[in-house]
């Protein structure tokens, strides 16, 4: 009966992978963020991109977001999922205008920094106000168009958000950080071809950016493409050495790999990062689990069971990992698995723990 569970958490741990990966459907997770208002926060930083709704940690923001001026784009023109032309990572094309400090830039007028200033104090219909204001004067104005797109989304309107970004890349079609927000919308939309082609396009165009390496990597693994993820999750690393989620995932796609001592030491770092993240005690238990160290694959579990004392798949590993030690909890331990939904606790209970 051992090879059963066995198999049994192998399974679980495919599953939480899997799981953990598609968490960032979770609408806790989503693009909207008001509560935190982290998207107009100092400095304004790319947004959260951590896949379990627990986890916290999000990249080191590089400072102001800077959107390039550049040769506007033809009226009509779209670029709905597609890569930028041009070589990667070049400046825009056209003559640089150098403008004498007395002449304001068009697409930064005023009413932009009024509508921010607003934004970051908790007033996105006033901000939404004076970017519309930008607008009216200058119907090309991409900043306007982007920081109307990111108070839309701390709104909960995704929908107008993703308008606005689409004109925003259309009047500026080389700056990542445009492509790598609607990367996201698009991602939690579930147009994930098209996310992508958005994330792939923001590293294209600054491949020093770690957020849009790690989406890429994420969906790398989910279409099965666990080494090319990897690539993408160490590259987003060395870029941001703390970045807790990069950690999470590489441990996953690692596990995927079946070099459980690798993901164990990259769930090991995102615990360093991130104390409380649930997933990572979770998945790093299972990879224990899978190398026979059962006691420590206890300790994780447990934690997993002090932070989260309804995860029903605790329980339930945590019970096998006591019946591989000789543990006598194992039967204490799928009985409340059972009580807590777990279906998989029956046939532990039926074959071990009858009277």
């Amino acid at each position: 009966m051992k090879k059963n569970i066995l198999l049994t958490l192998a399974i679980s741990l495919f599953v939480a992978s899997m799981a953990f990966s598609s968490g960032y459907e979770n609408n806790a997770n989503k693009f909207n963020q008001s509560k935190n208002n982290q998207l107009f926060a100092a400095n304004f930083p790319i947004p959260d991109t951590a896949i379990s709704h627990k986890a916290k940690t999000s990249s080191i923001p590089s400072g102001e977001i800077e959107l390039r001026p550049n040769s506007p784009a033809k009226p009509g023109s779209t670029n709905s999922g597609k890569k930028p032309s041009g070589t990667p990572g070049a400046k825009p094309s056209g003559p640089t205008v150098v403008r004498p400090k007395d002449i304001p830039d068009p697409n930064k007028p005023k009413e932009l920094f009024n509508g921010i200033d607003k934004a970051q104090k908790g007033d996105l219909q006033g901000a939404i106000v004076d970017f519309d204001s930008c607008i009216l004067k200058n119907p090309r104005n991409y900043n306007a168009y982007f920081y109307k797109a990111k108070a839309q989304i701390e709104l909960n309107e995704p929908q107008k958000a993703m308008g606005n970004l689409n004109l925003a890349i259309q009047y500026n079609p080389v700056n990542p950080i445009i492509f790598y927000y609607r990367g996201k919308l698009l991602y939690d939309a579930g147009e994930i071809d098209k996310a992508y082609d958005d994330f792939d396009s923001a590293v294209s165009l600054n491949p020093g950016l770690p957020d849009p390496l790690n989406f890429r990597g994420v969906i790398k693994a989910q279409r099965g493409k666990h080494a090319e993820a990897l690539e993408d999750y160490n590259a987003a690393i060395k870029i941001n050495p703390i970045f807790a989620t990069a950690y999470f995932n590489k441990g996953t796609s690692e596990a995927a790999l079946a070099s459980y001592a690798e993901a164990i030491a990259s769930f090991s770092k995102c615990i360093e990062l991130d104390s409380v993240n649930v997933s990572s005690y979770m998945n790093r238990g299972n990879c224990y689990f899978m190398t026979k160290e059962y006691r420590a694959a206890i300790a994780d579990y447990t934690k997993v069971i002090s932070i989260d004392p309804g995860k029903s798949d605790a329980y339930f590993n945590r019970g096998a990992a006591c019946q591989y030690s000789g543990d006598k909890n194992a039967c204490n331990d799928w009985l409340k698995a059972k009580s807590l939904g777990n279906k998989k606790a029956d046939a532990m209970l039926e074959e071990y723990c009858k009277q």
